[in-house]
């Protein structure tokens, strides 16, 4: 008699997912990041750009949030 294992099924890894409290924390690490010093004069405009890009993006979906908090409760109310 032969006995047959099974292997366990690999478990699919989750995907890697990123948030917006994840890029303000990237923003905040950049900034400082330059205040410390840690890049060369060349490599600041640069970085700036990229500082300026996730801090905008970071502010505009907190814009929507808040857009779409203060229309929740008008769509929740019973019309009289």
């Amino acid at each position: 008699m032969s006995e047959e294992t099974q292997a366990p099924a690999p478990e699919q890894a989750e995907a890697p997912s990123l948030s917006v409290n994840d890029l303000a924390a990237v923003a905040n690490v950049i900034d400082l990041a330059v205040q410390r010093g840690a890049f060369k004069a060349a490599e600041a405009g640069q970085v700036g750009q990229v500082f300026d890009k996730v801090a905008a993006f970071v502010q505009h979906v907190a814009d929507q949030q808040k857009e779409a908090e203060a229309a929740a409760p008008a769509a929740e109310a019973p019309a009289t």
